[in-house]
């Protein structure tokens, strides 16, 4: 369970319901001073993850978080690099981001190795409650743009303007 809100500990059939609850009280709660913009991944025409990106004051600190998760049959391939390459182009190119950040627990070293790739550096670790009662320690990352390993292809990017115009990068 390498996540910080333990949602994958839910009984297997709660999990389509508050997965879905999820992504809809984010879009519900979007605003240019408080988004999180969750982005589908497929391969081969099969959704296999999501790339995820939430931002605070996003307006004023240009910077935020990105997370993601990718289905366990995907990982190992190169398919996690991609995408959290895909995501930071988004933000550095088109969004203005100054910075990006990003955490994985200690314990979750295929997390941290495609963070190294993509040019974070350490940022501290930290001692976090995992599951009710029980500490695991989490390393923080930061990307700066002269750091970032773009991916080896260009990464094309649609729809840009209106959701620069949803953040208020554009008024």
């Amino acid at each position: 369970m390498p996540f910080a809100q333990p949602w994958t500990e839910a009984p297997a059939h709660q999990l389509p319901r508050t997965t879905a609850a999820y992504y809809w009280s984010t879009r519900a709660s979007f605003s240019p001073s408080n988004w999180t913009l969750d982005l589908v991944v497929r391969f081969n025409g099969e959704i296999v993850g999501v790339q995820g990106f939430h931002a605070q004051d996003y307006l004023v600190v240009r910077t935020g978080e990105t997370g993601s998760w990718l289905g366990l049959a995907h990982q190992g391939r190169g398919i996690g690099t991609l995408m959290r390459q895909a995501i930071c182009v988004l933000l550095f190119d088109h969004l203005d981001a100054v910075e990006i950040t990003s955490a994985a627990f200690l314990d979750n070293p295929a997390s941290l190795a495609v963070s190294r790739k993509v040019g974070y550096v350490d940022n501290g670790t930290f001692r976090e409650q995992r599951r009710p009662g029980e500490l695991a320690r989490s390393r923080k990352l930061l990307l700066k743009p002269d750091r970032f390993v773009r991916p080896e292809h260009p990464v094309r990017v649609d729809g840009a303007a209106p959701l620069r115009a949803a953040v208020g990068l554009d008024k």
